[in-house]
């Protein structure tokens, strides 16, 4: 499982942001990708060796972490950084992160979003959190089992004790 934080972000023109990639399980390296509107490789970072950044970002990127727990900054911010930003962690499989959402703010009042329907964007981002959120319930449904069946078998077992009978 792969862990991205913040989900969206909004920022000005010329600021910065920060992105968490976080895993639990051991891994070889971890890329940030830009997947919308223009797919391309942001930066792969692997611990003790030099990361490989994009020239469009050359300059204007920082780490700090290791890369099971890597925060990347995005400074000087330019309009055409605006976009949807995925962690990929390289383990066993290639496992995606739920991705960040970057606008970036222009002049007063003005966002910006590339060219394409921000609305189509946004269904897809939700749908891929739906879908993120289904699979975190359903690996959390056994541990709720195996919880509750003990709870029941104690209070079996208490019942039992108190009017002195067996099972």
């Amino acid at each position: 499982e792969l862990w991205q934080f913040p989900p969206y972000t909004v920022a000005p023109e010329g600021g910065s942001i920060n992105i968490t990639c976080s895993t639990s399980r051991p891994l070889s390296g971890v890329y940030l990708k830009q997947r919308w509107p223009k797919p391309t490789s942001v930066i792969y970072y692997e611990d003790k060796k030099q990361p490989t950044v994009d020239e469009h970002f050359r300059g204007r990127i920082g780490f700090s972490g290791l890369q099971h727990n890597l925060t990347i900054t995005l400074s000087h911010l330019r309009l055409s950084d605006a976009g949807a930003y995925a962690c990929q962690a390289v383990m066993d499989d290639v496992v995606w992160g739920p991705g960040t959402l970057v606008v970036v703010t222009g002049s007063p009042g003005t966002h910006h979003l590339p060219r394409a329907s921000p609305l189509l964007f946004t269904d897809k981002v939700s749908q891929e959190v739906d879908s993120c959120q289904k699979v975190q319930l359903a690996s959390a449904l056994p541990v709720v089992l195996a919880v509750s069946c003990f709870f029941l078998g104690l209070g079996i077992g208490t019942v039992c004790v108190l009017r002195k009978t067996q099972v």
